[in-house]
């Protein structure tokens, strides 16, 4: 479904000036229909979805949360300051996720992480997938990996170092597409000397965390749906004084 400028505005109780910005600096995917702009429905309420209150956490606070999460080796790199404000912020993402509706944990958490990565939505031929999920630059994630419990062999999503991407977009001549039209999902972050993160990559977006926060990032209720319960599951280790956040590995 696509709306107008006029009805995306009024949707996200903007002025049409600001999506006609959006739309010309290539945050807002649109094409022209005669001689007007015209907007996916989902980009719309993607867009909605995000204006939450207060700010979303840096991209440093961000993964600084992810490695908490995950609970192991990653969080001898941080800083007892850095450690304890992770902590505390889990404690309560976990704990508004515990008694929220499934779009709204999903929202809460698709607003705190969305500094973790930049996410690019392209397209590639059906025939590159399988090769595109064996190459070394992208680190699974989401829907790819088993332990979302999604199935989606017609769709590729990773983790890729910034440096990277234009080889692999290269590579596969990926190209930008729309939402629906998606098959491959790249979460692209700065490279080991902006983000040190950047190191244990593969490791950590195979952690709950970060796996609810790239489902929390797709429209479909399975997904949400998934990502709560990841949180859940996690809330549950957290409160019965599990390995995760409960240890002082450092």
């Amino acid at each position: 479904m696509q709306v107008s400028v006029a009805e995306a505005a009024v949707l996200l109780a903007v002025h049409p000036q600001r999506i006609h910005q959006r739309i010309r600096e290539g945050s807002l995917p649109a094409v022209k229909v005669g001689n007007q702009w015209v907007v996916e429905m989902d980009e719309v309420r993607r867009l909605k979805g995000r204006s939450r209150p207060g700010r979303p956490l840096s991209a440093k606070s961000a993964w600084d949360l992810l490695v908490v999460a995950a609970g192991d080796r990653a969080v001898s790199g941080l800083t007892p300051a850095a450690r304890s404000r992770a902590r505390a912020r889990l404690r309560i993402l976990l704990d508004r996720a515990s008694s929220a509706e499934v779009d709204e944990v999903a929202a809460d958490l698709d607003h705190a992480l969305r500094n973790r990565a930049r996410r690019a939505l392209l397209v590639a031929s059906p025939r590159d997938l399988l090769d595109l999920r064996d190459d070394e630059r992208v680190h699974l994630s989401g829907v790819s990996l088993p332990e979302s419990n999604m199935s989606a062999g017609d769709l590729v999503e990773g983790y890729v170092c910034s440096s990277d991407l234009d080889a692999v977009i290269g590579d596969y001549l990926l190209s930008a597409a729309p939402r629906s039209r998606a098959n491959v999902v790249l979460h692209v972050v700065s490279g080991p000397a902006k983000n040190p993160a950047v190191v244990d990559l593969d490791h950590l977006v195979r952690s709950p965390l970060t796996i609810a926060a790239d489902l929390a990032e797709h429209d479909g209720v399975r997904e949400k749906s998934e990502a709560v319960r990841l949180l859940a599951d996690l809330h549950s280790a957290v409160a019965g004084g599990g390995a995760v956040v409960g240890t002082n590995r450092a």
